[in-house]
């Protein structure tokens, strides 16, 4: 089996000052089928998700962002942002139950989590074991809210910031989401 090392060293000269800096490692977290994986794989434009075993996450899966990457996207969204580190380490970790101790051990590596919750189920099990973790070891986290596009009459522009593609929505959508 071909192992290829990951190069951790800038070579761009927008960010070769960034080489002095440790990126910084993001968990993500949550229940069973909230698309976790998914959402990494829309990022790293990949199919990983597809390829598990009933397309669900079996194992830690880790995954790194170089910052020039990492620009490209950002920049859809904010062009003005300037990056403080040389790319993001991220950790994608299993969501169904009997994975407990394999989201404990990714949560326990992190600098930051992103706790991913569906909108159709709302707060499960999982994603309240992954709260606990996190507020335990006094880690900050984030939640994205996903499968917002399952609102009634949601329109969906990719890439587009989120407070911009609230005010694009009607009163339907809207109303559906705060429903839920």
């Amino acid at each position: 089996m071909e192992y290829t090392k990951i190069k951790t060293k800038i070579e761009s000269k927008d960010y070769a000052h960034l080489n002095e800096y440790r990126s910084p490692i993001i968990c993500i977290l949550g229940h069973v089928d909230v698309g976790k994986t998914k959402l990494l794989d829309k990022i790293r434009s990949s199919n990983v998700q597809e390829g598990e075993a009933g397309g669900i996450t079996q194992q830690i899966g880790a995954t790194f962002f170089p910052i020039d990457r990492v620009m490209e996207r950002i920049r859809l969204i904010d062009p003005n942002f300037a990056p403080a580190c040389p790319g993001l380490l991220v950790i994608d970790t299993p969501g169904h139950e009997s994975f407990s101790n394999l989201r404990s051990r990714g949560s326990s590596l992190c600098d930051l989590a992103i706790l991913v919750v569906d909108l159709m189920h709302g707060i499960e099990k999982q994603t309240i074991e992954s709260i606990s973790m996190l507020k335990e070891r006094k880690i900050p986290f984030i939640i994205a809210i996903n499968k917002v596009d399952r609102c009634s009459e949601w329109v969906s522009v990719e890439w587009m910031p989120y407070r911009e593609s609230w005010s694009k929505q009607n009163n339907v959508a809207k109303s559906d989401f705060n429903t839920k």
